[in-house]
């Protein structure tokens, strides 16, 4: 099949350092659970679990059992968490895919109970505790006697209890984090005190991964960590913290126009050369993963010098002025996010141009780019980056 116009460069050893670096933040003896959810952040899920699973992943966490499914079709064998709720009609998914769903009421626990009976099966899930977000989970007020029944239904197998965090990556303001970790560990050692033992307690996102190694527990769920983004625009500033961003998103040069001043350009005419310019058409599109939002704010990279998106960005394309390019032609390499000679354009720069983060940008960035994986491994790299880290 030919190569499309765009594509997505996924960096498979930026993945493997920043696992690598995450991996020696942990506690010993603390395990990994990587989240691919959302298609493992714009990056592939499949492709970079396998990345995680080589390199000591004891976990894997989806949003939804349909992602679960396609982790497992793609050969993956450790543990997936279903982080979201899971409707009755893909209860089906958790039994025949061996997924983990999170439970956080007693009337779900008791139908998965009776769904497990019917199969003649037991199956695993974790408790999810709202200890401060207010998204899903059990209430505090209700959590000990609820969690209580869960665990005596028979054809349940509760592994794991969690919570997750409002401002895990809020620093040095800390305080509602230490908030919900009081609440969630108080939860678990009442559990205790009760007889109530659950193997695997997690509560840390990125930021409290890399900040409170007392948080740690059983388990980690580092998530944009993983893929090279900060955690909040606070972790740019702070010693020692290492983000090797693995995704650039690039396309080409399709259309070269020169255009008089006072030509509008782009639908709604939403921008008018003030000077005798020269356009170019960019193929990608909000369709791609660019938001509108970004039309006449944000750059593209060319020749690796910056140009400016023009004009309304549409369904499949957009312009950018190139009038200081030097011969500029039809094939030339365009990048929207990453580096092209010695300018870059961050993920997060890439974000800000809409109004938004790192990590938004790169989920949205649609199924019809193709993904294109480089560097297959650290090589000779990677035992002098373990030493580093073990030293």
């Amino acid at each position: 099949m030919p190569v499309r116009s765009s594509r997505i460069e996924i960096d498979l050893d930026a993945i493997r350092k920043n696992t690598l670096y995450i991996q020696g933040k942990r506690k010993p003896g603390t395990k990994l659970l990587v989240p691919v959810k959302a298609n493992a952040y714009g990056h592939g899920a499949v492709p970079c679990a396998r990345v995680f699973s080589q390199l000591g992943a004891s976990h894997f966490g989806v949003a939804i059992a349909e992602e679960g499914a396609e982790l497992r079709e793609g050969g993956i064998r450790e543990p997936i968490l279903v982080f979201g709720h899971t409707f009755a009609d893909n209860y089906d998914l958790l039994f025949d895919y061996d997924l983990t769903p999170n439970v956080f009421s007693l009337a779900q626990a008791e139908e998965l109970d009776e769904r497990a009976r019917r199969r003649n099966r037991k199956l695993a899930v974790h408790l999810s505790v709202d200890t401060g977000l207010s998204r899903e989970g059990f209430g505090l007020g209700e959590a000990p006697e609820k969690i209580k029944a869960v665990c005596r239904l028979p054809n349940l197998v509760v592994e794991g209890i969690f919570s997750q965090l409002a401002m895990g990556d809020f620093w040095p303001d800390n305080g509602y984090c230490r908030v919900q970790f009081e609440r969630f560990t108080a939860l678990c050692a009442g559990l205790g005190a009760a007889g109530i033992r659950i193997p695997l307690r997690h509560f840390c996102d990125s930021g409290a991964t890399l900040l409170y190694p007392d948080m740690h527990l059983d388990m980690v769920r580092p998530g944009t960590s993983l893929y090279g983004m900060y955690c909040g625009e606070d972790f740019h500033a702070l010693p020692g913290i290492e983000a090797y961003p693995a995704m650039s998103v690039k396309s080409r040069l399709a259309f070269v126009r020169s255009v008089p001043e006072g030509t509008p350009a782009g639908y709604a005419c939403a921008w008018t050369a003030a000077r005798d310019s020269v356009l170019g058409l960019v193929p990608y599109g909000f369709a791609d993963g660019v938001s509108r939002i970004a039309s006449n704010r944000g750059f593209a990279l060319l020749h690796g010098r910056r140009c400016p998106i023009v004009g309304m960005i549409s369904m499949d394309q957009m312009i950018i002025d190139m009038t200081e390019i030097e011969n500029p032609a039809v094939g030339d390499e365009v990048v929207l996010a990453g580096a092209q000679g010695g300018e870059s354009i961050s993920l997060a720069e890439a974000g800000a141009f809409a109004g938004t983060t790192d990590v938004e940008f790169a989920c949205r960035q649609g199924a019809r780019v193709p993904r294109i994986y480089v560097n297959g491994g650290l090589g000779k790299y990677e035992q002098a980056f373990r030493s580093r880290l073990q030293g």
